[in-house]
């Protein structure tokens, strides 16, 4: 399916499609986060939703494995996350399967949804923080719903980094929590692509090396986090995340992208 919407690709596609990728990957470097969240309203214009979940699977791990395993503290991290993980297994194989059998259509409206709402509570609410209870309560669920739009369109982050900012205290603890929870979640979403005959060794092979622009993408970005302070921070996400969701909204309403497919179809 991804290789060969990537074969029907123009050169403008093609270059449009990497320039997609740089983006997201230099979002990502800034913020920590957010790359599928980026990635998705512009791939998804150049190729189909189900094709650009396939493509950005490799990628979802790759970026975040260092991010996820740096600074120590990883076993207790993911003891501190179970209760979000258990709940995103749950949800991604419902996400999987309304994905194979609904049309772009219907699936970029869903999600966008989703992620609005989860985006303006927070703007409703920027200080919202939880207690060890609600935490409790919170985490399955938040892992849930991240599972159901991690399979409907790798967008298994938003919803849980809604959760993540109302736990978190510390900028470095988020990125580590979101990122060990997007190696996760992507590796998941891999295997279960793999398994319903959405990724082949020939997809993979593409995913892999969509790799590339996204760390370029993220080398560009990284330099300048530093330098961004935590209330900034915060509302770079929520953008990031309102602005996306938006986008998937009104992406069914907008003209066909047909000049990026060799054969001026919709790729």
């Amino acid at each position: 399916m991804l290789a060969q919407n990537i074969a029907h690709l123009t050169l403008i596609g093609g270059v449009a499609l990497i320039l997609a990728l740089v983006t997201a990957g230099a979002a990502k470097g800034v913020i920590g986060v957010g790359m599928p969240i980026v990635a998705m309203p512009l791939v998804s214009h150049i190729i189909d939703l189900p094709a650009a979940v396939a493509l950005l699977s490799i990628p979802l791990v790759l970026s975040n494995l260092r991010q996820a395993i740096e600074g120590g503290g990883t076993v207790a991290a993911l003891r501190q996350l179970a209760p979000l993980l258990l709940g995103f297994c749950v949800g991604i194989v419902v996400g999987v399967k309304v994905l194979m059998s609904l049309d772009d259509a219907w699936l970029k409206p869903l999600a966008g949804s989703a992620l609005l709402l989860a985006g303006l509570t927070v703007v409703a609410k920027p200080g919202l923080t939880l207690s060890s209870r609600g935490e409790k309560v919170a985490a399955p669920i938040a892992g849930l719903l991240g599972g159901v739009f991690g399979g409907l369109a790798a967008l298994s982050g938003p919803i849980v980094f809604i959760y993540l900012l109302a736990t978190s205290r510390d900028k470095d603890l988020f990125v580590k929590h979101a990122s060990l929870y997007l190696v996760f979640a992507s590796a998941v979403l891999a295997l279960l692509l793999s398994r319903y005959g959405h990724l082949t060794l020939a997809d993979a092979g593409v995913s892999l090396v969509s790799v590339l622009p996204v760390m370029a993408g993220m080398a560009l970005g990284v330099k300048i986090r530093q330098h961004v302070p935590i209330k900034l921070f915060r509302l770079l996400i929520l953008s990031v995340v309102i602005a996306s969701a938006v986008d998937l909204i009104v992406a069914p309403l907008l003209p066909s992208l047909a000049f990026f497919a060799s054969t001026g179809q919709p790729a």
